[in-house]
């Protein structure tokens, strides 16, 4: 485990030049200079201001934290990523981000504007000015790889989040049901535990450093539901809603098993594993209409990468506040060629057909159907490159039939295909597509 500490990306002219071809392939035309926004109007020395408006369990932001940032990125670079990744549309952003000719404004507190803007000055072209500061290492940083090394992941820090919690907390977050007598419960979190301790052994032997966010089917969190009933009545009065003993409940549940547990990992990863990438490991549901689970009949694959914020989203001060340091973390770019080398393998494992948005909970960034940008908070509270997988529908009826298979070794007869048990396909489809990217950039 490495000390805390941050490392810095060099910025040659091969960088620079890549990224400007980049640019001048990809961009938009960029909005005309915002008109300042109006000065606010200082309240009385008695005025005390209305709370922030913030994710469940999330924390108003120290944005003077992004001050190491200033002049890192040039305002063509930050509003491309902002366009063409990160927010939905320009319109979902309006009136809290103004882009000015040499900086960014930034609403400090939606639910009170007389708190002012943060101000994020862009990189000045005619000038050199210092990287900005991220924990995490480019491939190219890394030493080269010998011809043919049998260890293509020497010195890569890896961190995997097998999605969930199993044994008796499966029961909180909502991801286990049983179809027929007889059979296997299906629990994601012991899943795809199973998943995680199969890459951690493979990826280990080809020379990476890995870690694991969880390593039982126990919780990260010492938060408990019943310790989260006031947090959950205060976050419904700020969303204007009644909080009636069964939405306190439902909520206070959803903050456990999501919120609190989510955000327990990612103070381990980013304060104690920093690593150079994460993978957050899912199962895929289809859901069924009826209040008994059934077998639904698609049956896909997807890989998410962090983006397509709504307004409603980005009026969180704490989520406004994360995506902008994604941006400047500059994880977009690493993510996408990640994700698009590994979504390659992941297809030829597994044999499933892409999975598809409609644009609004997630949306298209490439010609590639099978990455798609989404906010989650785990892709957003991990400060690295992260990679969210989606593979599987649990209530498909061959993958349901292939989970009470279980670990069986070798391949067996799946409908007329001989295939390894689930979760070693799952793990090789994504080893294999680490290997290649590796290989190809080290």
């Amino acid at each position: 485990m490495r000390p805390a500490q941050f490392q810095f990306h060099p910025t040659g002219p091969l960088y620079a030049c890549c990224l400007g071809l980049i640019l001048l392939a990809n961009l938009q035309a960029l909005p005309a200079e915002d008109p300042p926004p109006p000065l606010p109007t200082v309240p009385p020395t008695d005025f005390s201001p209305p709370p922030p408006y913030i994710a469940r369990l999330g924390t108003s932001p120290d944005w003077s934290r992004l001050d190491e940032f200033q002049e890192t990125i040039s305002r063509e670079e930050f509003v491309y990523l902002l366009d063409h990744c990160y927010a939905r549309s320009r319109e979902e952003y309006s009136g809290l981000i103004h882009i000015q000719a040499d900086r960014a404004l930034i609403m400090k507190q939606s639910t009170f504007p007389e708190a002012g803007w943060y101000e994020l000055k862009f990189r000045n072209q005619n000038h050199l000015s210092s990287a900005a500061p991220v924990y995490w290492r480019d491939p190219t940083e890394l030493p080269d790889l010998a011809a043919n090394s049998p260890r293509p992941l020497a010195g890569i820090n890896i961190a995997i989040d097998p999605g969930h919690i199993g044994g008796k907390w499966v029961t909180w977050d909502d991801r286990h049901f049983r179809i027929g007598k007889d059979t296997i419960e299906i629990r994601e979190g012991e899943m795809t535990l199973k998943v995680a301790r199969i890459l951690h052994r493979d990826l280990s032997i080809l020379g990476a450093n890995v870690f694991l966010t969880r390593d039982s089917n126990e919780p990260v969190t010492r938060d408990r539901v019943d310790t989260l009933q006031e947090e959950a009545r205060l976050y419904l009065h700020s969303r204007n809603k009644v909080p009636s003993s069964g939405l306190i409940a439902s909520t206070s549940k959803a903050m456990f098993a999501i919120s609190s547990e989510i955000r327990a990992r990612a103070d381990i990863l980013n304060e104690s594993i920093q690593p150079d990438l994460a993978l957050c490991l899912h199962f895929n549901a289809s859901p069924w209409t009826s209040r008994r689970p059934s077998f639904r009949s698609p049956n896909h694959l997807h890989l998410l990468i962090n983006g397509c914020y709504s307004g409603g989203e980005m009026k969180e001060d704490d989520t406004r506040y994360e995506m902008i340091l994604r941006i400047l973390n500059r994880v977009y770019h690493e993510e996408l060629a990640l994700a698009d080398e590994i979504s390659k393998t992941m297809e030829t494992e597994t044999r499933l057909p892409a999975f598809h948005y409609d644009g609004t909970n997630g949306m298209a960034i490439n010609d590639n159907d099978l990455v798609w940008a989404r906010n989650l908070l785990a892709n957003r509270a991990f400060y690295c490159p992260v990679i969210f997988f989606e593979p599987y529908c649990m209530n498909h009826r061959e993958i349901h039939a292939r989970v009470q298979e279980g670990e069986y070794p070798a391949l067996r007869d799946i409908n007329g295909i001989y295939r390894k048990n689930i979760y070693q396909e799952y793990a090789d489809g994504i080893t294999a597509g680490l290997v290649n990217y590796y290989r190809g950039k080290r």
